[in-house]
């Protein structure tokens, strides 16, 4: 079986065992253990090796995206800005979550209210202070205004005004709607510790049931996307975003073992931000039923008979299979209506 993950990351120091990869330059191993008096650790000696090409310097971000050369640099230009890293500090450890540091990422959905969208996991449940560190490496204190009872997301809030090196009112426009089998895209966050990385990926399958993590943390009746963007530890919350700028997905989680990453959809988060815009609270409850979607050979082998299975795809052709009651709350009034398999 594949380990599953969220995408969070718990703080550790930058690792240094291991071989450098530099073009031209023979790495020398050295003791991987870093220090724990200040975070950090010294970096492995190198030293040049034949005549080799001349070592080149690393190239750095130009800041200056008033020219973009393609479309997905000016996409970059408009989306940058509105992504932050986020450090979550725990204070004692609440259910599954443990005290201490972890990152993660976030991303502004309304400039000028101030409103950032990220994962459930990502704010963990016990009392927290959230530091989120803004493009031009500006950091505010951003509170936690909402956290989904269900789904992995959550929302946070910041004071626009605290921002003076960093674009105010940059948001990302939510795109549920665009989310499609095909569709490229780009992981914009903090993955493994870096503040910013861009990855980049296309969208395999949107009908994924919910992953079940190792940990225990998950999400229950939606469909994840799933797609082989190969993101690590503190990724989590960053904004899938297509070539128009729109953010289409959530990353939410991966697997340990292969370039399997999963995204949740934002059609409850669109809903979730509409209502807090208005200054109205977001309703919280479910139909206390876990429903899991399954294709047509399971549901065949479940007992729906064929002839049901062409009335239902003569209704609507798309189909590609139905949902079924994986279990019911125990006690509940739906308990005695479903039951597991129907």
């Amino acid at each position: 079986c594949q380990a599953l993950r969220p995408k969070s990351t718990s703080f550790k120091p930058p690792p240094c065992s291991g071989w450098a990869r530099l073009r031209g330059l023979q790495p020398v191993p050295m003791d991987s253990t870093p220090s724990t008096a200040t975070g950090t650790c010294s970096s492995p000696s190198l030293s040049p090796v034949g005549d080799g090409p001349p070592i080149k310097k690393a190239r750095m971000l130009s800041t200056d995206w008033a020219t973009p050369a393609t479309e997905w640099d000016a996409m970059l230009a408009r989306c940058i800005p509105a992504i932050v890293a986020l450090r979550v500090s725990a204070v004692r450890p609440t259910d599954h979550d443990g005290a201490g540091v972890s990152w993660g990422t976030g991303f502004v959905v309304d400039g000028a209210k101030g409103l950032l969208i990220t994962n459930r996991h990502v704010v963990s449940t016990s009392p927290a202070r959230i530091l989120a560190i803004f493009d031009q490496h500006e950091e505010l204190d951003v509170d936690l205004i909402y956290r989904d009872p269900l789904h992995d997301f959550a929302l946070l809030r910041f004071d626009p005004s605290g921002l003076y090196l960093t674009q105010r009112h940059v948001e990302l426009p939510l795109a549920p709607q665009s989310l499609r089998v095909g569709l490229e895209v780009r992981v914009v966050g903090n993955d493994d510790g870096e503040k910013l990385q861009i990855l980049q990926g296309t969208i395999a399958r949107v009908d994924r049931n919910s992953p079940n993590y190792s940990d225990g943390i998950g999400d229950e009746n939606t469909l994840y996307a799933g797609c082989g963007s190969n993101c690590s530890g503190g990724a989590s919350g960053s904004p899938v975003v297509n070539a128009a700028g729109e953010a289409v997905a959530i990353l939410a989680g991966g697997s340990t073992s292969t370039s399997s990453d999963f995204f949740l959809p934002l059609d409850r988060v669109v809903y979730a931000v509409e209502r807090l815009r208005a200054g109205l609270p977001v309703p919280r409850g479910s139909v206390r039923v876990r429903f899991l979607f399954e294709a047509w050979a399971k549901l065949q082998r479940l007992g729906l008979s064929v002839q049901r299975r062409d009335e239902l795809l003569e209704l609507d052709p798309s189909l590609r299979g139905l949902l079924v009651v994986e279990r019911a709350l125990e006690g509940s009034a739906a308990q005695e209506l479903v039951a597991a398999g129907d």
